[in-house]
């Protein structure tokens, strides 16, 4: 018998040995371990799951080492190494690997435990219990295995759940003798001897197997249990009973108390405290000072699916085995189903798979900004902690990623004494194996209009793909469906989003280590891109594009940079320098310009005295109370005391007035003050997200009858991702003024935009310099469509226009953007016809507007796709690009949607295996 046992120990050890060696070299190493090791170096997902393929790789190939070596004359050592560390060790890298993704401390309370019973197992078996001169090393000793009597129980009971309907189907299976036929076909179809040696073989793997799967959670538990008892003894025979129960009981405690404690899931919370409304301030402000609970719950439900294995309400697969293989009624079935989830509890989420939207909605609502934009770095490490492939569209986690360099970059400024012709010329190139998207979020001057966007694979002008002007609805629809097919061709797209706000948008760069194809025309390794736009003077010079925003472009030091033909340094975290000094001073003239549409624009210098303050004036302010409104307290203080200062304070209507108007999020009553003075920015309860359209019905819903001369709203950069596509925008007879406390935003819905060119307003940063220009353009003519950037622009119809000599052609993109804002005041914009007419003048001197957009095509496909786009009736209906990525689901593997009928092949899969390889060897 004990013959009969000790080679059953050598072959379980020795043939699954040789098993996992096959795997590991022939199918994991090849298929699984390469494409892991280019994507560990890419830093496409963390270096943790390449260590995890290198733990598993040398498990069997040390294991097979220590077996040779050290244990060959003992096979129950052998057989105490297999079930209590390789097969353990190998069964945590594979799940680690390919099914746990983001450890959660709850999870990683149990690997970790795992981690330190399987090193304690290790050391009791290679070296035994430690000697009494090493006391200190006896305490830990007792202390891991008492552990590891904790945890042989625990995985004990885990496996059986399987083990236990494993054995009874496999028992199932062999009665029904569906695996005969494959068996006897191999007999048949081979001679007699050869057949039945691969059918011993065959009977010996099937056996094999079954210790493996089947006796596993008993010899696992067993194992453990016999050593951790052992080693208890052997402490409790030097120390006395007393410490080891001491002992023992603390660890037992610490291991319970830690397991429950780490089940209560943040999310619970979180959900409950924004289950209802807050009612007044110092409820919000109560949900203020749990912010951070909030916040970690909101992530952890919208994370789930990376972090957990599955939900416990989706988790139904062990009730589906004990009701299909065993035959328990349902409820039966299900009750195991609940004793499973309890142990399984670490791995699994307490909820429904609705909560992700549920929880990126909340995050929104609560801390005014996109979850994904927000939590960008726990969102990237829980989508890498998978093999799920991003959007290529680059969206809000590629904001500062570094994908694509900027290889170089080449300004080159043409001056024209006051205003000059500027030229952006990039290089980039893609430093991953995936096609790219770049994006740019910038501004420029006001007064600015860009006036060229072209694409090319190198820096040959004549080969280079030039832009359309087309309306802006149909040249978003057209570039994204570009972006989105499966082979796409360059397209480029570059949109104004407010009032000097752009968005650039070019795709795709050429994925890296491009394979030349020998007789073909070479394929592209590297993008080019030229932008150009005519700016007035400032005294500093020539202004530069503002950086907002950029996604998966970045720069070094290595950048080359180089203006007007010379290389120069810049600083490694800017993009562009602010100004480009003038070759000498600017002298501000006047300019006029003829347009062939019958007006006339013209283009004033202003000097210091013909700007003035307002006198006389009632203005609205609203403010925005959102919750990112509150990281700009001081900027609010300040911006109230400026204006009491100036006499908006005083509550006398002969002299300026400002009237109070608090915007608030859903739950809360707006208010209204008339007193400036006893408004106190510091009591306010700074929460929830409110768009401007929301803000600005809410002012108007409470100023009755009361009439002003302009409106100024109040805010911060906002959320432009969070607004709506909505173009219906309240009511606005008086001048609409944004002041952004903290900077512009990146960019602005249509409807705003619309309400800030129709009502004759703008944007700004300093609420000194709005409402100077406000003032300097009231005391101007009547035809004055701005003032701005040290000009007053003047519109007039040729018939009625002041007669001045040298009308300047050069300057007709200049004057035609000032046209087309001018209009835009004059004729509601709320029909095609109006549309097409503003379009009509963007596309007929080849600028970009906020009705029209460049749009670059490289082949007839795409032009016929545009001529498509432009003939429907939403050629203007641009949407909001929220920049979110749509991350698809991890697999669950414990949802079982429909359970599958068990029809006796299992057993004969390996045997038809079998009959397959004779026939082909015959």
């Amino acid at each position: 018998m004990k013959l009969f046992w000790n080679a059953s120990y050598y072959g379980i050890f020795w043939i699954w040995n040789l098993t996992f060696l096959m795997l590991v070299y022939l199918g994991i190493l090849p298929y699984v371990g390469v494409p892991l090791l280019q994507a560990t170096l890419r830093g496409d997902i963390p270096t943790e799951f390449f260590f995890t393929l290198v733990t598993l790789i040398a498990i069997p190939t040390i294991s097979s080492i220590i077996g040779a070596w050290r244990f060959i004359k003992q096979p129950l050592q052998l057989i105490r190494l297999f079930y209590g560390v390789e097969a353990p060790l190998l069964v945590l890298c594979l799940l680690r690997l390919f099914v746990i993704r983001e450890l959660t401390s709850a999870s990683g309370q149990i690997l970790i435990t795992a981690g330190i019973c399987i090193a304690a197992f290790t050391g009791e078996l290679f070296w035994g219990y430690a000697s009494r001169r090493k006391s200190g090393l006896q305490w830990v000793q007792m202390l891991a295995h008492t552990l590891m009597l904790i945890f042989g129980i625990y995985a004990g009971a885990m496996l059986l759940f399987y083990a236990l309907p494993l054995a009874v189907f496999l028992l199932q299976q062999f009665i029904k003798f569906a695996w005969v036929q494959p068996l006897w076909s191999i007999l048949y179809h081979s001679a007699f001897v050869g057949g039945l040696f691969l059918i011993l073989i065959w009977l010996v793997l099937v056996g094999f197997s079954a210790t493996l799967f089947v006796a596993m959670p008993s010899a696992l538990t067993a194992i453990y249990v016999y050593s951790g008892a052992k080693i208890l003894r052997y402490f409790a025979s030097e120390h006395g009973n007393k410490k080891t129960f001491a002992g023992a009981s603390a660890v037992v405690v610490a291991f319970a108390v830690t397991f429950v404690s780490l089940q209560q899931q943040p999310q619970v919370l979180a959900f409950s405290l924004l289950a209802n409304a807050p009612k007044n301030d110092s409820d919000r402000q109560m949900l203020v000072a749990k912010s951070e609970q909030i916040r970690t719950g909101l992530v952890n439900a919208y994370l789930s699916s990376y972090r957990y294995l599955s939900s416990k309400q989706e988790n139904n697969h062990i009730s589906a085995m004990y009701h299909q293989v065993l035959g328990l009624d349902k409820s039966a079935a299900d009750g195991v189903q609940a004793t499973y989830n309890f142990l399984m509890s670490p791995f699994l989420y307490n909820g429904s798979d609705k909560d992700t939207v549920k929880a990126e909605k909340l995050y929104a609502d609560f801390f005014d900004t996109p979850l994904q934009k927000a939590e960008k770095t726990a969102v990237s490490h829980a989508v890498q902690s998978t093999f799920n492939e991003q959007e290529v569209k680059a969206g809000l986690l590629n904001i500062n990623e570094k994908k694509v360099l900027l290889v170089s970059q080449e300004v080159t400024v043409k001056e024209h004494n006051d205003w000059a012709d500027v030229e952006l010329y990039e290089v980039y190139k893609n430093q991953t194996r995936e096609v790219q998207e770049v994006f740019y979020s910038f501004s420029l001057p006001e007064s600015a209009v860009i006036t060229g966007l072209w694409l090319g694979d190198t820096n040959k002008l004549d080969q280079r793909f030039p832009f359309v002007v087309s309306s802006r609805g149909a040249a978003q629809k057209v570039y994204n469906s570009q972006v989105r097919r499966s082979r796409p061709i360059d397209p480029a797209l570059l949109e104004q989003v407010g009032p000097r706000h752009y968005r650039l948008r070019a795709f795709p760069i050429p994925p890296k280590n491009v394979q030349q194809i020998v007789g073909q025309p070479p394929l592209p390794t590297e993008m080019h891109l030229w932008l150009t736009y005519k700016v007035l003077g400032q005294d500093l010079g020539w202004e530069m594009p503002d950086l907002g925003e950029r996604r998966n472009i970045f720069w070094t030091n290595q950048t080359k940079r180089i203006r007007n033909g010379k290389e120069i340094g810049l600083k490694a975290d800017a993009w562009l320098e602010k100004f480009i000094p003038a070759s000498g001073k600017i002298q501000p003239v006047l300019h006029e310009v003829n347009l062939e549409e019958g007006y006339k624009i013209l283009a004033k210098p202003l000097s210091r005295q013909d700007y003035t303050l307002p006198k006389d004036q009632r203005v609205a302010v609203v403010l925005d109370t959102s919750r990112s409104m509150g990281q700009h307290i001081k900027e609010l203080v300040q911006t109230l005391s400026w204006l009491k200062k100036h006499g908006f304070a005083d509550n006398d209507l002969t002299n300026n007035d400002a009237d109070l108007y608090l915007s608030v999020s859903p739950g809360a009553a707006p208010k209204r003050l008339d007193d400036l003075q006893q408004f106190q920015p510091e009591k306010v309860a700074f929460y929830g997200t409110i768009q401007p359209q929301e803000m600005l019905t809410q002012f108007n819903n409470l100023r009755g009858d009361t009439v002003y001369d302009v409106v100024l709203l109040l805010s911060d950069e906002g959320s432009y991702e969070l607004s709506k596509n909505n173009k219906t925008v309240p009511d606005m007879p008086v001048p609409l003024w944004m002041v952004h406390l903290g900077g512009l935003p990146g960019a602005y819905n249509d409807g705003i935009i619309k309400l800030l060119q129709d009502s004759g307003g703008g944007v700004g940063v300093d609420i000194s310099e709005v409402l100077q220009r406000i003032a300097t353009k009231s005391v101007l003519s009547g035809s004055v469509v701005s003032v701005v950037n040290g000009y007053a622009w003047y519109l007039q119809t040729l018939d009625t226009a002041i007669a001045t000599s040298n009308p300047q052609d050069d300057l007709l993109p200049l004057a035609a953007r000032q046209l087309i804002l001018g209009l835009s005041k004059k004729i509601k914009l709320d029909n095609l016809k109006s549309l097409d007419a503003i379009h009509a003048i963007a596309k007929k001197y080849k600028i970009v507007s906020p009705y029209s957009s460049m749009l670059v095509l490289v082949n007839d496909e795409q032009r016929q796709l545009l001529k498509e786009a432009e003939a429907q009736s939403d050629r203007f209906d641009r949407k909001v690009e929220n920049g979110k990525e749509n991350l698809s689901k991890p697999i669950n593997p414990l949802k079982v949607s429909v359970p599958e009928a068990s029809g006796g092949w299992l057993l004969g899969v390996s045997a038809i295996a079998l009959f397959i390889f004779v026939k082909r060897r015959r």
